[in-house]
């Protein structure tokens, strides 16, 4: 009769340890990615630059008069507050804290494009663009082909074709406002050819007579 109670509560241990254990294998399962250095790393970088990129398509929108320039940096300011928001959704899922504003080097760079004039703005914007993006597409690709979390990796996936297509605009870009420069470049060294071959020119020199103005000299002699 003792030995009742006995069993009974060993009996009830043991279902403690077994629920206890299970417990704890579902929680191993369910371990949050923010574990995971290398996604969480990549969300918040990924963060970082995206929040840089909406701040400058703003200033861009603010500084510029390109109407090309301010095509480009509302497209990538809409773009990229759509992907922010999707990372910041997804961030939260897994437990991982992101950042609450770009990187101090993007800061910088941001405040030293505001000091400078519209025609050197735009280039330097352009040219940022390019840098910028060619740093996403790298980053998107390696984490897409590395990441095994499905959910991360079906973002990198979906962002990259938008990340490639602000690439290829950006390059465009940078290649017109190039053109006059070029241009301008082409004209001054032609006229400074121009004025070379004057210079050396003896004076009062004249264009040599041609066979026919000669030969017409010739019989006007006779």
């Amino acid at each position: 009769m003792l030995m009742r109670p006995f069993m009974r509560a060993a009996a009830g241990l043991l279902l403690c340890g077994l629920a206890f254990a299970a417990c704890a294998q579902s929680g191993r399962d369910k371990t949050p990615l923010g574990a995971n250095a290398a996604d969480s790393k990549f969300m918040t970088s990924a963060a970082s630059d995206g929040m840089a990129e909406v701040a400058m398509g703003q200033l861009a929108l603010e500084k510029s008069s390109q109407a090309s320039v301010k095509q480009l940096a509302q497209r990538i300011v809409d773009d990229h507050t759509m992907a922010n928001d999707k990372l910041r959704a997804l961030a939260q899922a897994k437990q991982v804290a992101l950042p609450a504003a770009p990187g101090d080097e993007a800061q910088q760079s941001a405040s030293a494009m505001k000091a400078l004039d519209a025609k050197k703005f735009d280039k330097a914007w352009a040219a940022t663009m390019v840098k910028d993006h060619q740093k996403a597409v790298a980053l998107f690709t390696a984490e897409a082909g590395r990441t095994q979390d499905p959910e991360v990796r079906a973002f990198a996936q979906a962002t990259l074709p938008t990340l490639k297509t602000h690439l290829e605009l950006a390059r465009q870009l940078q290649d017109q406002l190039d053109m006059p420069a070029a241009r301008d470049d082409a004209m001054s060294h032609r006229a400074a050819m121009d004025a070379s071959f004057d210079h050396t020119r003896p004076a009062g020199a004249t264009t040599a007579a041609t066979p026919a103005a000669a030969g017409s000299t010739s019989t006007g002699s006779h």
